[in-house]
This record gives C-alpha cells, sequence and structure tokens, in this order.
C-alpha cells in the first residue's frame, strides 16, 4: 500500500484495473459517497475560513485535507469506470458532464427497463404526473377498491396502477418482491399497499440529473457546452415570453396559494406570473430531458444494435423536429 502526503491511499495499479470492473450497485454507492463527502469537505474548508486567527485548526484542517484526497480518488475511480464502455465514453464527450456524473448515469440508468424516454424521465422525476402517495394514502386506496383479503388480480392491480398513475407490470413485481417465501408470485393487499407507497422515481437519479441541469447552465458559454446551452437559452427565452404573455396565469394563481406571502415568490404569483427562479427551472428541466433522450438513443443503439423507434409525435403526429445526438455517429 502507497500513501500521499495526507496519508490516504494512492490507487495502486490493481485498485485501477478494478475500477474498470465495478458492478452497477458498487458505482452507484461510490458516487453518493463521493457526494457526501465533497459537501463535508466543504464545511471542513468552511470551518477553516471562517476560524478566527488565534484559533488552533489543525485538526479541522487536517480533516479537509483527508476528504479533500479521498474525494478526488474516488472521482480517479469513477473516472476510470466511466470512459471503460462505450455509452460511459460518448456521455464523458459531452461538455458538463464529467467523470461522475457518468458514472453516476450508468450505474442508475438500464436500458432494458428504459423502453422510451419517457420511461427514463419518470425514473429520474421528471415526469410531473408521477406523484408520490405515501403509505397512508396508498393503504387507504387499496382498502376502497380492493375488499378481498385473498389473492389480488391482475384486473385489479391494473386498476390501482391506472388510479395512481403507474405502470402496472412494475408495480405487481414491486409488490411480489414484498413477498417472503422464495418463488411466491401471490400478490396481496398488504405487499400491493406497500409497492404503491414506494416513491415512483430513483431519488439518487433525481438528484444527478438535477446536478447535470446546473452543469449546463454553468458551461454554456464553454465552446464544447454550446450544444446544450443554446437549447437552455432558446428555452428561457420561450418561457419568459409565455409568462409575459399571461400563458402561465392559471398554474402561478394556485401555486400562490402554497408560497408564504412574505415572499418574493408570492409577488409574482400573486399577479399570474412565475417567478425568475421557477422559469430558470423549467428551462432547466426541459434541456435534461432533452439530454436524457440523446442518452436513451445512444444507449439503445450500442445495447440493441440499432436506434430507438422515433416518438409517435413525430412519426405520426406532424412533428418534424427530431434533434439527434451530438458527437454521435
Amino acid at each position: 500500500m502507497t500513501e500521499d502526503i495526507f496519508g490516504v491511499e494512492k490507487l495502486s495499479d490493481d485498485l485501477k484495473k478494478s475500477a474498470g470492473l465495478l458492478t452497477a450497485s458498487q458505482a452507484r454507492y461510490l458516487v453518493d459517497y463521493y457526494y457526501k463527502i465533497q459537501d463535508d469537505r466543504i464545511r471542513a474548508a468552511g470551518q477553516v475560513r471562517s476560524s478566527e486567527a488565534e484559533e488552533p485548526i489543525d485538526w479541522i484542517d487536517f480533516v479537509y485535507r483527508q476528504l479533500f484526497a479521498l474525494e478526488n480518488r474516488i472521482k480517479s475511480a469513477l473516472d476510470i469506470y466511466s470512459t471503460s464502455t462505450e455509452l460511459g465514453q460518448w456521455s464523458r464527450s459531452i461538455t458538463g458532464i464529467g467523470p461522475v456524473l457518468s458514472a453516476g448515469l450508468l450505474a442508475h440508468i438500464d436500458i432494458t427497463k428504459t423502453a422510451h424516454p419517457g420511461s427514463l424521465w419518470r425514473l429520474a422525476g421528471l415526469d410531473p404526473t408521477s406523484k408520490w402517495i405515501g403509505s397512508d394514502a396508498a393503504k387507504k386506496l387499496v382498502a376502497e377498491k380492493i375488499v378481498s383479503r385473498g389473492k389480488v388480480s391482475k384486473e385489479q392491480i391494473l386498476d390501482l396502477a391506472v388510479m395512481s398513475n403507474r405502470n402496472p407490470v412494475l408495480l405487481e413485481k414491486m409488490a411480489v418482491s414484498y413477498n417472503k417465501k422464495e418463488g411466491d408470485t401471490k400478490v396481496t393487499t398488504t405487499n400491493l399497499a406497500k409497492a404503491l407507497a414506494r416513491r415512483p422515481w430513483n431519488a439518487q437519479l433525481k438528484v444527478i440529473q438535477w446536478k447535470i441541469g446546473e452543469s449546463f447552465v454553468k458551461v454554456q458559454s464553454k465552446e464544447g457546452g454550446k450544444f446544450y446551452g443554446e437549447f437552455y437559452a432558446q428555452r428561457r427565452a420561450l418561457e419568459e415570453a409565455r409568462n409575459d404573455d399571461m400563458l402561465n396565469e392559471v398554474e402561478a394563481l394556485a401555486k400562490a396559494k402554497t408560497v408564504g406571502k412574505s415572499t418574493d415568490a408570492y409577488k409574482s404569483y400573486s399577479i399570474g406570473k412565475f417567478p425568475p427562479g421557477h422559469l430558470y427551472s423549467r428551462a432547466k428541466r426541459w434541456v435534461v430531458k432533452l439530454f436524457l433522450s440523446h442518452y436513451h438513443h445512444v444507449a439503445h443503439e450500442i445495447h440493441y444494435g440499432k436506434p430507438p423507434e422515433r416518438p409517435w409525435i413525430i412519426t405520426h403526429g406532424g412533428h418534424s423536429d427530431f434533434i439527434p445526438p451530438p458527437n454521435w455517429r
């Protein structure tokens, strides 16, 4: 074992080789841990900066340097992992997508389980119709719709899936996963309620897509960042124009009832307009959805050897504005 000047183990050749062989679950752990360490390192740096001149900061500084070194070790491992596949190499070619974000995408997205971009958007928490109803509401819904305490039928599962805007196949699989006996495929009211109560999106992937949006905005003026940066700018201008034309009035007035009247946001919502922060978030989400559509396209072509089918709205609905992925074949 070799250590750097801070006492943190360096990446040996074996560790570097192992980084390219990480499983998805191991990569998910490392990505999550990386961001936790990053937060702690930032807090430690703040403690160092805010300390008075006469205060001893040796231990705080030591912790900061240890976290900084470990953060970079993990980043190096994720750098190797994210460039070990063609899909990772493509995502790394996008300005604003570094080793950690790329590794997070690889670790959390399974193209065989996301049939179309909409599935990926929902998984990442970008489907506004997807609601997390929680345990109490799930139990109430099941109790109201299913009187029998025995096996639940597929028709009942379908009805509940439609009512809760969930995928019936995935809902059934999730319910079965709560069975204690191996091979037991029976769906009961109890485990169906548990399945309905689960969050309908991937919380870690939702954080990653938020970070991707922030990154695209930050790098939009850079040469390589202009592709998604220009789409963000265009969408922001469109959102602002719609806001000025009072096209958000109904949503804004409803939102005004949910925020404090002393806030700047209320001043905008109460007159039927979205505040600047709301417009920023909407434009940012739009460009992230565009990127995830491209990610889905590239992943599908790599895995299946052919591009995915064009969305119905393009092939049959009269739209023709397909935007191909950048830096791809």
